[in-house]
């Protein structure tokens, strides 16, 4: 009878060492990211697809979003870690009341073009023209430098805003409007269809792409977010070094891009995951200081964690 009581008590103690191991393992804390259809998520499109987070240890679940908006409520409403935004929006966050840290910039050429039958050759013939944006949005910062690069001024175009961003492309290729201010993969897709780049980005030297986590999540799971930059890096690594048309149709599908990207796809060079740019941080917070768009005094060291990549 003493040796039945000690087997049955063994095994209870086995029972609950192994129901406190699942629970522990169920318990682990999935990070959860809110992407968009574009260029700049696609190391942490791969890094899932190659097992780079499993291999770190961390459990993340990528939320594909169809418009910034969605995105942004999903934030406000608490439902994500992380998101890859950019700067415009952490700081409308931050004066929304989310409090959102920048951990590094993202990849990504935001390019304008002009349509295929419009005879436009130059940011200056868009002087008294049309250009599609979305207002208040890295979308209008970034045309507003543009046409500052070309000796512009805002109030010299008119700007549409059309939020949605295949229907700026359509009104484009339909000629309803001359100019229209587009990310990859869209913008590439543009140009294959006559479209003609007239500054981009990557010439400007002025990208506002950022990969930004809520504070809250930096405070309470700072090892697993290091985990998820360390998984994004090894994406990064394996564009670095992988000819496109070996994960070309994966990221389309992945992604939602429109059917025909394939042939058109343009990638930038991604790089390491490395914070911001204080130059540019500081020029989105004069640009929306002096359109109205803030009341808050905001500097670098409150919209960047600096502490992840270190």
């Amino acid at each position: 009878m003493k040796r039945i009581i000690i087997c049955v008590l063994a095994l209870t103690i086995g029972l609950g060492l192994t129901g406190c191991g699942n629970e522990q393992k169920d318990s682990q804390k999935t990070i959860v990211i809110g992407i968009m259809p574009d260029v700049e998520s696609v190391p942490f499109v791969i890094a899932e697809r190659n097992g780079y987070f499993d291999k770190e240890g961390v459990q993340v679940k990528l939320e594909h979003f169809k418009s910034a908006k969605d995105r942004d409520s999903a934030l406000q409403g608490g439902k994500l870690d992380g998101v890859v935004t950019d700067v415009v929006a952490v700081v409308f966050s931050n004066e929304g009341g989310v409090n959102l840290k920048m951990i590094s910039e993202s990849a990504g050429d935001i390019k304008l073009i002009s349509g295929k039958d419009s005879g436009i050759n130059s940011v200056e013939e868009l002087k008294g023209k049309s250009i599609g944006i979305s207002s208040n949005t890295i979308m209008e910062y970034t045309v507003d430098r543009m046409l500052e690069f070309a000796g512009l001024t805002a109030e010299e175009v008119s700007k549409v805003a059309i939020p949605q961003l295949p229907t700026r492309l359509e009104m484009l290729q339909g000629g309803k409007i001359q100019g229209a201010i587009l990310p990859d993969p869209l913008a590439s897709l543009g140009v294959g269809n006559g479209g003609k780049v007239l500054i981009s980005t990557d010439e400007l030297g002025q990208k506002a792409g950022a990969v930004a986590f809520t504070a809250q999540s930096l405070d309470e799971y700072p090892e697993e977010i290091k985990a998820v930059f360390r998984a994004y890096n090894a994406g990064v690594a394996y564009l670095q070094t992988e000819p496109v048309d070996s994960y070309a149709d994966y990221i389309v599908e992945a992604q939602g891009f429109p059917a025909g990207t394939q042939d058109s796809l343009e990638l930038p060079a991604y790089k390491e995951a490395q914070p911001p740019e204080t130059r540019i941080v500081a020029d989105v917070l004069e640009w929306m200081k002096g359109k109205g768009l803030i009341e808050g005094n905001y500097e670098y060291k409150d919209l960047v964690d600096d502490k992840v990549l270190r």
